[in-house]
C-alpha cells in the first residue's frame, strides 16, 4: 500500500505593507530617544552641581592663589566654564530629545536634526580624546621642565604610558562611533526611509 505525500506547500512570502516604516527605524529612533533623556537629566545635575561651586568662594580663592600652569588651558577653560558647558550639553540631548520625538511623528525636518546631531556628536568625541590628550601633554612638558630627579622621571613615565593608553582607547573609540554614526547617516538617507518621511 503506498502512501501519498503531501502536497508541497506554496512558496508564498509575507506580502509587504508599502506603507510600513522601515523595521529598524522605530527602535533606533525610541532607543536614541531614551538615552538623550538619560543625557539631558544628567547634564541638568552637572549643572546644578557645577553652579554653586563655581561661585564658592573657596574655590575661587584656591583658583587664584594657586600655581596652575601644570593644568591645560583647555582644561583650564572646561573648569571656569563649567556651568555654560553643561548648559550647552543639555541643549544638544534636549536637541535630540525633540528630533527623535519628531522622528516618530514623521516629520522630515526630524530626520535632518537627527542626522546633523550625528555628525556633531562623532566630531565631539574626537574633540574630547584631544581635550584628554592635550591635558597629558601640557602635564608632562611642565614635568618636564623641572628639575629630573628619579621619583619625577618614574612619574614622568608613569603619565606617558597613561597617555598612550588613553589615546589609544579614546580615539579607537571615537572611530568606532564616528563609523557606527556614519552608517546611519546612509541608511536614514537611504529610499525606503526618506520616502517613509515624504509620505
Amino acid at each position: 500500500m503506498s502512501s501519498l505525500l503531501p502536497p508541497p506547500l506554496p512558496n508564498a512570502r509575507a506580502a509587504v505593507d508599502p506603507l510600513a516604516p522601515p523595521k529598524f527605524l522605530s527602535p533606533m529612533t525610541k532607543s536614541v530617544l531614551a538615552l538623550c533623556v538619560v543625557s539631558a537629566v544628567c547634564w541638568v545635575a552637572a549643572a546644578l552641581v557645577a553652579a554653586p561651586l563655581s561661585s564658592a568662594s573657596w574655590l575661587q580663592e584656591l583658583m587664584h592663589d594657586q600655581d596652575l600652569s601644570w593644568l591645560a588651558p583647555s582644561l583650564r577653560w572646561l573648569g571656569a566654564n563649567a556651568v555654560a558647558f553643561c548648559m550647552a550639553m543639555l541643549l544638544v540631548s534636549v536637541a535630540g530629545v525633540v528630533a527623535c520625538w519628531g522622528m516618530l511623528y514623521r516629520q522630515r525636518w526630524a530626520l535632518w536634526l537627527f542626522i546633523v546631531l550625528l555628525v556633531v556628536t562623532a566630531l565631539f568625541n574626537f574633540a574630547c580624546s584631544w581635550v584628554l590628550d592635550d591635558g597629558f601633554r601640557h602635564l608632562l612638558d611642565y614635568l618636564g621642565s623641572e628639575t629630573a630627579g628619579v621619583e619625577m622621571r618614574d612619574l614622568r613615565n608613569e603619565l606617558l604610558i597613561q597617555r598612550m593608553t588613553f589615546l589609544v582607547t579614546t580615539v579607537t573609540s571615537s572611530i568606532a562611533f564616528a563609523g557606527l554614526h556614519g552608517w546611519l547617516v546612509v541608511r536614514l538617507l537611504r529610499a525606503d526611509v526618506t520616502a517613509w518621511f515624504q509620505r
